[in-house]
């Protein structure tokens, strides 16, 4: 709300007041210790501290409390102040909250942020991320110089690095650039991240003229502190953690301590013989540590100044100061090429590394306790928490003037002489990417996307019809290797199948042949039975033939003597008649005797010769009768022969077939064999072809995705560097409209002190005149809001825009 003269207390601000606050917030009540009745009341504040700041307008607690955006609201009943109302007070708040019209105005006592402890050794509750900073260069060059400094957030990925006229941050992780912090006053040359990763400070200027200290918020890059003075460039700063001071020092060779409540000098230190190079306080907060030219360390209280320990050791100037986590231990760099350890207790050196033949020129120290070091020689070192060499990265062709460890302590980020900054993965010691010092402009980015882009489709395409002759290729070779393996295995199965089935056959063969083996001495047996039977059955008819023999020849002699003796009794009947006729004749006597004694004894012979025959007939019967058993004998045998024979000859029969069923297994056997050899050595090519055709294909397909993933990373960088450039432009309007607003006000200012003195005017001449400049005022001042008005709705609207381009 603009008025005649600015809004003080006394005219403007306590009748509201009064009106609406008084009631609760008086001496007799004070609630929430707070009284609003006098202007001297209302400074002091209350039990939260005091309401507003010179110049925080919109942003104090008061305007915040009584427009109904911070609680508690005011008045906790009822409505809120009137818009009128409100604005007249962010108005008096950002005025310097004038007690009268003839007051003169508070100024800001503190920094824009908050004045706080040394953090704890510990990570912060929130990490601090750069969100939606400028990433347009301020300056780009043909060719990067040398980086002054780097630092690295303690927390966060995030990387700073001095370049011309600005500070770029950098991602530690995806090498991204997420932050341009334009450094108005000169160059930057020093660079440190305040312990709980938030803010970041730079020192630098104009060399043999100025230099001074901007201390950043990360995660919106306005610059919130500007403190310290010098007549040379600063060279050395640093932030002190609870961020009351800012240290800082250069070729005066002077440490100054400077506070950042006031923006006033503290002390000078004039210890060093030359240039002071580094500055460094430690993560507590309580130390300050000072390293020069003259190769002196210095440690000193961070609050007073007074000297805490003198470090001799170095015999060259100190190039780098770096504290572990702890605050235990400093370490320093210097020119004479060694690295010496210092504990704070008693100052005395810990350990003395001689690091860097010809200097060193960096250090860093991770929240893990290992040191990163380069120097003159063109190596970078890691070191071991306790200090012996962990690894040396590979040999680089330039001097790497500065060395930081990211966050996590995985990546070291290298700065070599000409500007190259490289970045190397801890673990393996491989280099993984480049950051730039110098980067290209937005314009610059995203012409060089569109033209990467139009080549797209005509690569893309190409790379599908790669990928699907690749995958066709593979197909057919999957099939060819399918084909002869199954071939192959059906050979072997083929093989294995026809010997199993002989060797099955062998195994029947062998069981035939035991069996054969067993006929054959079954069959002897029974032919020696047979032969047997017939020799028994031989002897026994032979012995029978004998026996008819004797038996024929006995017949035959007693039908013989039988027909001799009817000879004999002729002759007997002959001789006894004629004995009887004549009875007295003894010789015809003797003669009938004689002729009746043959034929006795031809009888009794005859007898004899037919009971012999009688016996012969008995026996031969027997015989007859016994030839049954022979007989029999013969026939078992000869019928157990024949079953032998018949036996013997399926059996053969039978193993002649197996025999010949298991040969002809031979030849399809051979062939199956001779197929599998024969496919064999097709496999292995086969496999390869396949090998070969499935890694172009993954090739293929790979170059096809990386592709695809290059056409999205383009087109995500391009719609990224769009809308950075759209966000550079909504920086670019919300700047001018600050100093729109910074001149409005100004204007405002000369116009109420114009109007102020015109009341005392009383030559009517010199009235006409301051008069007729008011009224041009007036018109500048209008003229200034409309253009105010009009940066202020672009900006906006370029910031909506930028949002909306970040919209997936």
């Amino acid at each position: 709300m603009a008025t005649a003269a600015p809004p003080n207390y006394d005219d403007h601000i306590r009748p509201i007041f009064e009106n609406s606050c008084t009631n609760c917030h008086n001496p007799d009540k004070q609630k929430g210790d707070l009284d609003l009745t006098s202007y001297s009341a209302a400074m002091r504040g209350g039990s939260g501290g005091k309401f507003a700041e010179p110049g925080e307008g919109g942003d104090s607690k008061m305007y915040g409390v009584i427009t109904h955006t911070l609680k508690p609201i005011m008045p906790p009943k009822g409505d809120k102040l009137e818009k009128k109302q409100a604005d007249l007070i962010r108005e008096w708040i950002d005025g310097g909250l004038l007690e009268n019209k003839s007051g003169k105005p508070q100024k800001k006592k503190k920094p824009a942020f908050a004045l706080s402890a040394a953090p704890s050794a510990g990570k912060p509750d929130k990490i601090s991320l750069p969100r939606h900073l400028l990433l347009e260069p301020v300056v780009t060059t043909t060719r990067a110089s040398a980086v002054a400094d780097m630092a690295t957030s303690p927390w966060a990925p995030v990387l700073a690095i001095t370049g011309q006229r600005q500070v770029l941050l950098y991602h530690t992780d995806t090498l991204e650039l997420i932050g341009v912090l334009p450094f108005d006053d000169g160059q930057p040359e020093s660079l440190s991240f305040h312990p709980s990763g938030k803010y970041l400070l730079a020192g630098g200027g104009i060399g043999g003229k100025s230099g001074t200290t901007v201390t950043w918020d990360i995660e919106t890059g306005n610059a919130v502190l500007h403190a310290g003075k010098d007549f040379d460039s600063v060279i050395a700063a640093s932030l002190r953690p609870d961020l009351g001071g800012v240290s800082l020092g250069g070729p005066g060779k002077r440490v100054k301590l400077w506070d950042t409540a006031s923006d006033e000098q503290v002390t000078s230190i004039k210890k060093h013989t030359d240039w002071v190079t580094q500055l460094a306080y430690s993560p507590d907060g309580v130390l300050l540590a000072s390293g020069g030219r003259g190769g002196g360390v210095y440690i000193w209280e961070a609050d007073t100044g007074n000297e805490f320990h003198n470090l001799r050791g170095h015999q060259a100037g100190i190039s780098d100061l770096a504290w572990r986590s702890d605050s235990n231990l400093l370490a320093s760099a210097s020119e004479d090429g060694s690295i010496l350890v210092w504990e704070m207790n008693n100052g005395n050196q810990v350990k003395k590394i001689p690091a860097h033949g010809g200097g060193v020129l960096s250090l860093d120290w991770n929240q893990n306790g290992h040191l990163v070091s380069s120097g003159r020689d063109k190596k970078v070192k890691i070191w071991k928490p306790d200090f012996n060499l962990l690894k040396e990265l590979p040999a680089f062709s330039n001097m790497i003037t500065e060395v930081a460890f990211s966050h996590d302590g995985k990546r070291v980020f290298a700065a070599d002489w000409n500007g190259a900054i490289t970045v190397w993965d801890v673990a393996t010691a491989k280099q993984v990417g480049t950051v730039s010092a110098n980067p290209p402009t937005i314009a610059t980015r995203i012409q060089w996307l569109q033209t990467k882009l139009k080549n797209c489709p005509e690569q893309l395409a190409a790379a599908e019809k790669l990928a699907a002759a690749a995958t066709a290729q593979q197909m057919a070779a999957r099939t060819a290797l399918t084909k002869v393996e199954t071939d192959h295995r059906n050979a072997i199965a083929r093989s294995n199948q026809l010997v199993a089935e002989r060797t099955r056959l062998d195994a029947q063969l062998k069981a035939l042949y035991a069996d054969g083996d067993t006929l054959g001495k079954q069959r002897q047996q029974l032919q020696q039975a047979l032969t047997h039977a017939r020799d028994v059955l031989n002897t026994h008819n032979a012995a029978m033939a004998a026996l008819r023999k004797e038996h024929q020849q006995a017949e035959n002699e007693a039908r013989k003597m039988a027909a001799d003796e009817k000879q004999l009794v002729a002759n007997e009947e002959k001789a006894r008649q004629a004995a009887a006729a004549k009875p007295g004749d003894a010789t015809l006597r003797q003669l009938a005797d004689q002729a009746k004694a043959d034929l006795d004894a031809h009888r009794q012979q005859l007898k004899d010769k037919q009971n012999l025959s009688e016996q012969k007939s008995t026996a031969l019967a027997r015989l007859t009768d016994q030839q049954k058993g022979p007989g029999n004998q013969l026939a078992a045998a000869d019928n157990a022969w024949k079953d032998i024979n018949s036996r013997w000859a399926a059996h053969h029969a039978n193993r002649k077939a197996l025999q010949d069923t298991r040969n002809a297994l031979n030849k399809p056997i051979t062939e199956a064999q001779q197929l599998s050899k024969s496919l064999e050595p097709k496999i292995k090519p086969a496999r390869e072809a396949l090998a070969n055709a499935v890694a172009a294909q993954k090739k293929a397909t790979a170059d096809l995705d990386q592709l695809k993933k290059h056409q999205g990373n383009l087109l995500s960088g391009l719609k990224h560097w769009q809308a950075a450039a759209i966000n550079t432009e909504a920086i670019r309007l919300a700047r001018e409209a600050a100093v729109l607003t910074a001149r409005q006000n100004e204007s405002m200012d000369a116009f109420t002190a114009l109007a102020a003195g015109i009341q005392q005017l009383k030559d009517p001449a010199q009235l006409a005149e301051q008069s007729r400049a008011l009224q041009k005022l007036r018109k500048t001042i209008d003229l200034a809001a409309a253009d105010l008005l009009g940066k202020s709705r672009d900006a906006t609207a370029r910031k909506a825009a930028y949002q909306k381009a970040l919209e997936p």
